[in-house]
Formats: C-alpha cells, structure tokens, sequence
C-alpha cells in the first residue's frame, strides 16, 4: 500500500551510511530488491483530470526503483538543507534510457522514482507520477534530510505562514522563498517554493526542485530566477531556515 511505502521510506531515509556500505549500496553486482525484500512497490501513477499532461505517468523499471532508492540513501544527513539540494542538483546518474534522475522524463514516458520518493515528506500521493507539482515535495524532503521540520504537506502553500520557518526581510542563502500563484489559484495555496541563493532588484535566484531553468527539461532539480512579480507568481515571503 502507498501508505505502508510513505511511513517506511520515512522512517528509513535519515539512516546514515558507513563508507562501506555506502560503496555495497552502490556496487552493482549486490542484489538490491525493494520489491521484494521490503513486500512493496512504488505507486503507478496515473495522469487524471484536466491539465494534467502526460509527463511521466507510466510505472518505472525494476531497476530503476531500486537506482533511485540507492540515490536518496546517498543523500547528505545531517547538513544544510541548501547543502542536500546542491547534491541533488549535481547528480550525473541516468537511467538506460539516458535520462537524468533529477529531472522530470519525457512525455509519454515512466514516471521518475526519485521524484516520485521525494513525496515521503508528505503526506499527499502523486497521482500524476513526476509530473505532479513537487516543488514542496522537494523542499521538504531536503529540511527532512536535514533533520528539520516539513510542513507535511506538498503543497507550495504550506510555507507561506508555517511556525517553523519565520518571516524574515533579509533572506540569507539557504532561506525559503515562497511564490503564490497570482489570482484566485493563489488564494487555493497554489504557487511554488524553492531555496533561496541571491536577489537583485527585480529577481531571486532559487535552487528548487520542478524548476525549469536552463535544462530543458518541463521540471528538474535547477537554479532557476524568478521576477518579484510576474503574470503567474508573485513572491509571498521568506522564511527563515
């Protein structure tokens, strides 16, 4: 069940590694088999509902399952959560089909298990696989990683008054930076959160997750910038890490 895999993945995700078995998680010969070792598989997403586009809906492979379970272990503990993101930003890892496991995968194509595992610090399902919105996700997944507290939700909405994360007027790097969605979505707690870096007059700078940056991709883990206010987001405030 979905939410036997959310409160297991929880509870296993913050354990940390040795340097040896960190180097048997990666070696390849090693059987590696959450499926049948831990009695579960991954959610199958489903694109349901309007809008939804097809990006990364069908279930991923065997082997992938497993490649992105060996990821999230890798994951720093116990440092910053700007610290964790950057080591997600920088993975090289890809899939057989040459696809990066820190971005969305294409159209018409499986659903990403990376992302689709950063919804253990959440307490919602990604029905739409890694095109689900998962920037909250993301974010939470890093202040989990981190040893903070997530807002349990994936939902950008549920930064913007969180008594965890105060409002402050001078972000500093590794800040939270929450965006509303401009009209009525907005007021539903819709928009986008990220990890702040930098500013100038105009714009932020935001290391995040379902960001589009220059990668090319319609989401990935990026450092992406961001107008104070545009036709679609508009900053709502900075929270304090």
């Amino acid at each position: 069940m979905l939410l036997a895999r959310r409160n297991l993945l929880i509870a296993s995700v913050p354990v940390l590694l040795t340097p040896t078995q960190a180097l048997q998680a990666q070696e390849p010969t090693k059987a590696f088999d959450p499926i049948a070792e831990w009695g579960f598989s991954p959610p199958v997403p489903a694109a349901t509902g309007p809008g939804v586009a097809p990006t990364g809906t069908k279930p991923p492979q065997h082997g992938e399952i497993a490649k992105a379970f060996r990821l999230l272990y890798m994951a720093p503990r116990n440092k910053t959560p700007v610290q964790i993101a950057r080591y997600f930003e920088r993975l090289k890892d890809k899939n057989g089909d040459n696809q990066p496991y820190n971005y969305e995968w294409p159209k018409d194509g499986r659903a990403n298990p990376l992302i689709v595992g950063f919804f253990s610090a959440t307490f919602t399902t990604p029905n739409a696989g890694d095109q689900t919105a998962w920037c909250a996700a993301f974010v939470n997944f890093c202040l989990m990683a981190a040893g903070k507290p997530t807002t349990g939700s994936a939902q950008s909405g549920s930064f913007r008054n969180n008594a965890n994360y105060p409002s402050t007027e001078k972000p500093k790097m590794g800040d939270i930076v929450v965006f509303r969605k401009t009209g009525p979505e907005g007021d539903k707690g819709f928009g986008h959160v990220g990890l702040y870096l930098s500013e100038t007059a105009t714009e932020v700078t935001v290391l995040g997750g379902n960001q589009v940056g220059n990668t090319g991709s319609t989401g990935a883990v990026t450092v992406s910038k961001y107008a104070f206010k545009s036709a679609s987001l508009e900053l709502h405030s900075y929270r304090t890490v």
